[in-house]
């Protein structure tokens, strides 16, 4: 599938890819696909979440083990060059691609070239339409650790996104007073599935009490509400990127009420594996299923607020 000024069509004459030092060829056997995969997106090749089969590694690279594994991949991808990659601090790497975004070609195809320092083996008890979930399930498990949740008594998260309710579950098992607060009842019934806590938030009241909210959405009407829904000296996580619009994040309440404000991005690609071991709840979301030449459709379903994930099998 291959995506131009927005709009995705099947592409039957894709290249194979071209592997640089250091990279290995993935067969893919899933990919999923969610509403900000496709809009807005230039020229290229989406999919940063999938599941795929190592079929062979560059020329002079020496992870030849890699081969016939079935493996699942960070999407970042980080020079390991520069003075923060060398620091420690690759995921914030200032010349970094990621897949299926910024000119990286990603996993809705056939095939992808991916570094092999990114990917990441997948246990034999795990199968296709759960592991592909990896990657936006390691960013839930990142945000749940930026802060602690056992043993608050109030902690909200905020959108009713992937990520949001890949957070939800995660943290529900640190903390059964985790509460999610969406605008489509849609997908609130899936916390009802999950015995989570949840409300519209049209119908929840302001009273700042809340120790933590984690705002999931990156719409800025969501930020400015999560410095309304917190307490004093609460802190309230940032886990999406912010959209376009106002910065949401209102100053004054953050300094008037003394709140502390933490950034999350990315996440282990362990990390998410792990959790899918644990049992959190990923076929819930998958709304469609698509061959890889029913691209066009595929994005179509993708982009339906309705719809939380479709599933590709090239």
């Amino acid at each position: 599938m291959r995506v131009n000024a927005g709009t995705a069509r099947f592409d039957a004459e894709c290249p194979e890819p071209t592997l640089r030092a250091g990279e290995a060829l993935v067969r893919v056997l899933r990919c999923a696909l969610g509403g900000g995969d496709v809009p807005g997106r230039g020229e290229g090749i989406p999919g940063r979440e999938f599941v795929g089969v190592v079929e062979r590694v560059a020329d002079g690279a020496r992870e030849e083990a890699w081969v016939g594994r079935r493996v699942v991949a960070s999407a970042l991808i980080a020079c390991g060059r520069c003075e923060r990659c060398r620091s420690g601090l690759s995921n914030h790497c200032a010349g970094r691609r990621v897949l299926g975004r910024m000119g990286c070609d990603g996993g809705a195809a056939e095939r992808v070239a991916v570094p092999v320092r990114n990917l990441a083996e997948v246990p034999k008890g795990v199968g296709d339409e759960v592991a592909v979930f990896a990657e936006p399930l390691s960013h839930a498990v990142h945000a749940a650790g930026m802060a602690r949740v056992e043993g608050r008594t109030y902690v909200t998260v905020l959108g009713d996104g992937c990520l949001a309710l890949l957070c939800a579950q995660v943290m529900a098992r640190r903390n059964a007073s985790v509460r999610l607060l969406g605008d489509r009842p849609g997908r609130l019934e899936l916390c009802e599935k999950w015995g989570i806590k949840h409300r519209l938030i049209g119908e929840t009241g302001r009273r700042q009490d809340q120790e933590l909210v984690f705002e999931c959405s990156g719409l800025p009407r969501m930020i400015d509400l999560a410095t309304r829904f917190v307490r004093p000296r609460g802190t309230v996580v940032l886990a999406a990127s912010p959209e376009g619009g106002p910065p949401g994040l209102d100053a004054a309440a953050v300094t008037e009420h003394e709140l502390t404000v933490l950034g999350c991005r990315g996440g282990r690609i362990a990390g998410g594996l792990e959790a899918l071991t644990a049992g959190v709840d990923v076929v819930s979301l998958i709304g469609r299923r698509f061959r890889l030449s029913e691209g066009e459709s595929a994005a179509r379903v993708a982009a339906d607020p309705a719809c939380v994930r479709v599933l590709i099998e090239p």
